[in-house]
Formats: structure tokens, sequence, C-alpha cells
């Protein structure tokens, strides 16, 4: 395109007399700027790069933007999340795809001219902001159809989408990394290629014939021998369920056998785990307060203990984060809540709790908001931002700072 009113040597020269400067203080090329008569301001994005994500880049890792329509965009690197925020300047920002910076920009024998072309004019740029991975979405995807058994594979009730490792990344809003987490801690197994969940009443079955096979061998004070377990077990659940039970409520161990040297090097390549007793009491507390939702604290407490294997005790401590106990009730109350169910927007989450209940103890609340903690943001900070402290029968509490919507 031929450029109208092009600045010649003479105009620069004058410009640097302006500005006190002499030829021999500025590189011997000038380049001088016009503007395209078809400018593209909305063909072009700017996206200003965390370290992270530089980093990321510079490393040939992946990074990708996720979300659907309905969702607001977030860019992922292979392990962590970042809000993409739309900033404004107050400044035009030019863009000039040739103009030459730097060292780069040689100097010649005698003065000369670089014309360059201004494509964009930019008021706008994305930001982006560390975040916590959004993965409610991630449990309701594997909630659609959870895994009830072989047999029910089948059923009317279990034809739900099932979605393989790629199909959840495209789907949910977080890193790589971060969602393998999420998958670990919410429990889910591989089963023919598809990332699934047990089904409670599944789960139930399979944990009641392992602790009725520990019961029949003594094997809750020995450790259970993983192999002979499979074996007996795997007529009537796959082997791959039986092994992620283990995995998830017991802990490999070495036993003690109490043998001679022969037994036991006889018995070095067997894997023994014994059964976690915070994991299995937490296990049944769940299964009693998931069809009463609601219970009397004293009588639950009592029917909780009873309940449990032989040996193994119950603790408070036990519930963090799937119960919440009324103590101001009369009589006393616990009742089903999971932090997996709440808001995962953090002023959202303070609001649905404090509507819950007015006035919540440190130990009351911090179980349903840790997960929300960053390494600029811990449990203290949150609440000094979104709480107001005060004191209540000489016990610290923390209320809503906002009006309750």
């Amino acid at each position: 395109m031929e450029i109208v009113n092009k600045r010649t040597l003479d105009e620069i020269d004058s410009v640097l007399e302006f500005a006190k400067l002499g030829r021999d203080e500025i590189k011997s090329v000038t380049q001088s700027i016009y503007f395209s008569e078809q400018l593209d301001s909305e063909g072009i994005k700017l996206l200003e790069l965390d370290t992270a994500v530089l980093t990321a880049l510079e490393n040939g890792e992946r990074v990708i933007i996720r979300g659907d329509k309905e969702d607001s965009a977030v860019l992922c690197t292979e392990s962590e999340t970042f809000e993409v925020k739309l900033g404004e300047v107050s400044n035009a920002l030019l863009i000039v795809p040739d103009m030459t910076l730097g060292s780069e920009l040689t100097d010649t024998l005698l003065p000369s001219i670089q014309y360059q072309q201004v494509n964009s004019v930019m008021h706008t740029f994305y930001e982006l902001r560390k975040m916590k991975p959004r993965l409610q979405k991630l449990r309701s995807l594997l909630e659609e159809n959870p895994y009830a058994g072989q047999a029910a594979e089948g059923d009317v009730d279990h034809q739900g989408t099932k979605y393989t490792f790629n199909e959840l990344l495209n789907l949910v809003q977080g890193s790589e990394r971060e969602i393998k987490i999420a998958l670990e801690k919410m429990q889910a197994i591989v089963i023919d290629g598809y990332w699934r969940v047990l089904d409670f009443d599944f789960l139930v079955q399979v944990m009641s014939h392992l602790l009725q096979l520990c019961d029949e061998n003594s094997w809750l004070d020995q450790g259970i021998p993983i192999q002979e377990c499979l074996s007996v077990l795997q007529d009537i659940f796959p082997r791959t369920v039986i092994e992620h039970v283990l995995k998830n409520f017991a802990d490999k161990i070495t036993p003690a056998t109490g043998k001679d040297d022969d037994e036991k090097h006889m018995q070095i390549d067997i894997d023994y785990y014994r059964l976690n007793e915070d994991k299995v009491c937490r296990f049944f507390a769940e299964q009693i307060l998931k069809h009463a939702r609601k219970f009397n604290l004293s009588q639950f407490l009592s029917t909780w203990e009873k309940s449990v294997p032989d040996g193994m005790k119950t603790s408070v401590s036990q519930l963090e984060g799937i119960a919440l106990i009324d103590r101001d009730s009369n009589p006393e109350v616990i009742s089903y809540m999971t932090v997996d169910t709440l808001p995962e927007e953090i002023s959202e989450r303070f609001n649905h709790l404090f509507r819950i209940r007015e006035k919540w103890s440190l130990p009351e609340i911090t179980p349903y908001i840790k997960d929300l903690t960053t390494d600029k943001m811990d449990v203290t900070a949150m609440l000094t931002k979104y709480a107001r402290a005060s004191t209540l029968n000489g016990i610290k509490v923390y209320n809503s700072r906002k009006p309750i919507s």
C-alpha cells in the first residue's frame, strides 16, 4: 500500500533538533510508523503471560484454554489453572508487526528510514490470575453413571454417559495434573478405559464382603494378604475393584509373622494390607448419615460405634468434612453435609455456610473452607476477609461481614 505523507529525513532532523538530540545520539536507521487504512483491532487479542505460563511455553508444554460456551474461560498449563480476565489500558497499544527492536536494529553507513505499518490499535488485553480448578463439574459428570458392578452395566438406571480421561479434560476446567489429583481424591477408578466412581450401595457390598473375609481369617490384626483376598473375592467382584477398595481403605504393611527365616523368605514377595481405622470408621459414618441425613447425636454415636469392625475406635475427628454437629439444639443433632456439595467460589461458599449457620467456631468452619486455601490466602486470611469475629460464651466465633443473600 502506498504511504501518504511519508516522513522525510529532513523532517526527522527537525524533530531531533526540537528535542535537542544530535544525529549521532540515535541509530542511523529511523523507523517511521503510519496507520493502515484498514485497522484490524478485532482480529488480534493480547494476553499478558504469567511467569509460569511463559515458562511452560518456553519448555514446549501444552497450554490450552478450556470451558464450555456457558463457562468463563480459563487457561491451563499441564499443572496449573488460570482465570482469564479482560483488562483495560488508559493508553492505546499500537500493534506494529514488523517493528525492529533493540539490538536487532542495525546501523547503516548513511541515515535511512524504515516505514512500519500499525495494523491494530488496542485498548484492552487479557490478564491471567491463578485459580483453583473448577472440579464440581468433574464430580457431576462421573455421577452420571456410577459403577454398580458388572451385572448392572446393562440396567436402565446405568445408561448414563461414561468418560475417558481425554473427554474429561475437554469438559472440566482444570489442568491435567489437578484433574488427576481430584480423581484420586474422589476415589475414581478406570474400568474398561472409562473413569468411574463406585455407586455407594455397591461400595457397601464390596466392603461388607471384604470385612467378612477379614473377620473369618483374622486379617484385621495380622494384615490382609492381597493375592489370597483377590482369589477369594474375584468371583463376586472384578479384581480391579477389590484392589481399588483396598488402596482407598487400607495401608500396605510389612507383617510381623513370627515365622522362622525360611518361612519369612518364602513370604517376602507377598503384599499385605491393613485396614485404615480412620477411613473405615468414616465410611461407616457416611453410610449411616447418607440415609438419615439428620440424626440425634447421642443415638448416632452409639449406632456408629456398634457398626464398625471389632477393635476399631470411632472419633468425631473422623467426620471432618462430611458431617455438621449442632450442639446448640436440644437434643444435640448431627447432619450429613459434605464439602464436595458446596459452591466453589469463595464468596458464594461463605454466603452458603452463613445461611446454614449464623455463627461458626474455627474448628467447625475450617473443614468446609480449607479446600479453598492458596499459597497467598490461608484459612485465617479468608476469615479476616469474608467474616467478622466475635466471642460467644468465651469461644471465638465468626459470622458474615455482609447481609446474607
